[in-house]
Order: C-alpha cells, then structure tokens, then sequence
C-alpha cells in the first residue's frame, strides 16, 4: 500500500470514529425499560411497594 492511501485511510478511520463519538454524545437518551409487556412490575406497584416499606420519595 502507497504511503499516501495509507495515510488516508488512518484520516478516514480517525474521522469515522470521531463522528461516531460526538453522534453517541449527543444523541438523545432513551428511557430504559421495556414497552409494557414483559411481565415486569408496573411503576405502579413500584411505587405502592415504595409506600409500603417507607421509601415513597426515595429514587435509586
């Protein structure tokens, strides 16, 4: 390989990559979860267990 394709497809490579970094950092963040129908607790028997053990505003 020339000298001069090498050096540009480590530039290509480099971009490719930064692109990729700065899309990922701003990129909207999803909610995580599923859409409802897994079989997981609701978030209202999340909270209601909340209440029961005295953690009702607690998050973590």
């Amino acid at each position: 390989m020339a000298p001069e394709y090498q050096t540009l497809a480590a530039l290509l490579v480099v971009a490719t990559a930064a692109v990729w970094l700065v899309m990922r950092a701003f990129a909207r963040r999803r909610k995580p979860g599923c859409g409802g129908d897994c079989g997981c607790p609701s978030s209202d028997l999340k909270e209601k267990v909340r209440a029961k053990d005295g953690t009702a505003g607690m998050r973590g």
